[in-house]
């Protein structure tokens, strides 16, 4: 493990010396890094509990990714099996959130049955390295090359929530008895919640077109993000037992027929309506400190409008007070998006086109705000404490380092390209002459045990 830390802090080190771009949000400045290119429509991407991004691609495979070597660990490929077509493959995929007690991993994609699409939810058993088939939690819902929503999210009484398109069926999202077109909640065994709208049902709610983007936020609310047709695509708050429309409503309820048909089906309106359409994506809710724009909100990915869209709330989380789009057109076309527990912000691209006419192109792409520093967050081993200042250091003026520890330690000091420039031993209170030029450095402290944190110092 302390040979792997080690190695890892070199590779951070040196990772900063590849091309990178920056991009000025309101008042923080974001530095881009490709992680990882050359996939086939990473469809979803997942910060796991091991620190790795976890990756549906649409043609049928799963990865575990390095986000910082950008190595892929090829879990599952099941190509063979998987239907791809249009908007159709290797779908939605959700962790169980007691991963290491519980290693399973769900995942939903197209297939064909005969001639005839349909969609499957399996539940897979994750080795260490791979994944292996154990259940089949839902089959046989009918499908199409387009219109299959497909987004997991599990719930913290334990159930899961699947999104489905209306596979093009317009027959069928008013349809309580089938599963297109609808919001379902499953117990992570594959049976029914005995406390679902229709215990006898896994619909949760209905009336839905193509929903993408699921996700429960701290306030407790389940948010939505779903496709319209050429017209009102809507960002929506799923309540059990609620009708949301579609096909007899677009959007809000403002043409009579549609607030007749509102009034007597129990339609629950959109927060936010977009015509023309954006195609939104997945949605997230950023909760961390290192980049103020985002801080407390959710963030949505947007095909169509090549962007991402970030919305802030009242406090009761029911309505939205203000939305800002960034990165427009930066990335090309945005599927999903995920958050690491240090704050940085991973995105996969969709290209330019929603017929993926450039296979193997796509990317996940790393946004940073590079002057952060939390030591906490930025050590890698927290078997000891340390207290450095200032940080950001201003130019010629010494470093201050207290560690409780009446032991020695080494502290080491790195440039960007991974050169040591200076050592010194250490004990409890410190000051050091630093004499380093402008810019970010890294600095590792390790114990007579091997022990080690390490972070980043910016010198201004």
């Amino acid at each position: 493990m302390k040979q792997f830390i080690t190695t890892l802090f070199l590779i951070v080190s040196l990772q900063v010396t590849q091309a990178q771009t920056t991009y000025l949000l309101d008042s923080t400045t974001l530095t881009s890094r490709t992680v990882k290119d050359s996939l086939d429509i990473p469809w979803e991407i997942i910060w796991g509990p091991d620190d790795y991004i976890w990756c549906t691609e649409r043609f049928g495979r799963v990865s575990r990714i390095n986000p910082i070597t950008g190595q892929q660990n090829i879990l599952l490929d099941i190509s063979s099996n998987v239907y791809e077509q249009s908007e159709a493959g290797m779908l939605g995929m959700v962790l169980h959130p007691d991963f290491s007690n519980t290693p399973h991993v769900f995942i939903t994609y197209t297939y064909l049955a005969g001639s005839n699409i349909r969609q499957r939810l399996v539940r897979y058993n994750y080795t260490g390295t791979s994944l292996v088939p154990a259940d089949t939690l839902i089959d046989n819902i009918a499908g199409n090359t387009t219109h299959i929503g497909s987004r997991l999210i599990i719930l913290p009484d334990n159930t899961m929530l699947m999104s489905t398109g209306d596979a093009q069926n317009l027959s069928l999202p008013q349809d309580s008895t089938s599963l297109v077109g609808k919001i379902l909640r499953i117990n992570l065994d594959g049976s029914i919640p005995s406390d679902n709208p229709d215990n006898t049902s896994l619909v949760w709610s209905i009336g839905h077109r193509n929903a993408q983007g699921l996700w429960r936020a701290p306030n407790g609310i389940v948010y939505s993000s779903e496709h319209g047709p050429t017209t009102d695509d809507e960002l929506n708050i799923i309540s059990s037992g609620n009708n949301y429309g579609w096909p007899d409503v677009r959007g809000f309820c403002d043409t009579p027929p549609e607030m007749a048909f509102c009034t007597s089906n129990n339609v629950q309106e959109p927060l936010a309506v977009y015509t023309p359409t954006i195609a939104p994506s997945d949605i997230i809710w950023y909760n961390h400190p290192s980049i103020p724009e985002f801080q407390d909100k959710l963030l949505m990915t947007v095909l169509k409008d090549k962007s991402l869209i970030v919305y802030t709330f009242n406090t009761a989380g029911d309505s939205i007070i203000s939305q800002r789009k960034y990165l427009e057109n930066d990335f090309g076309r945005l599927r999903d998006v995920c958050v690491s527990p240090s704050g940085k912000v991973y995105l996969a691209t969709n290209g330019s086109s929603w017929s993926n006419s450039n296979p193997f192109s796509h990317s996940i792409i790393e946004l940073s705000n590079p002057l952060f520093v939390s030591t906490n967050e930025n050590s890698l081993n927290q078997e000891f404490s340390v207290s450095i200042f200032p940080n950001p250091l201003p130019k010629n003026q010494v470093l201050n380092i207290f560690l409780p520890q009446s032991e020695t330690f080494n502290f080491e000091l790195y440039n960007i390209s991974g050169k040591l420039i200076k050592k010194e031993l250490i004990r409890n209170a410190n000051t050091i002459e630093m004499n380093a030029d402008t810019g970010m450095y890294f600095y590792r402290i390790i114990n007579s045990n091997g022990e080690q944190v390490t972070g980043k110092l910016i010198v201004n």
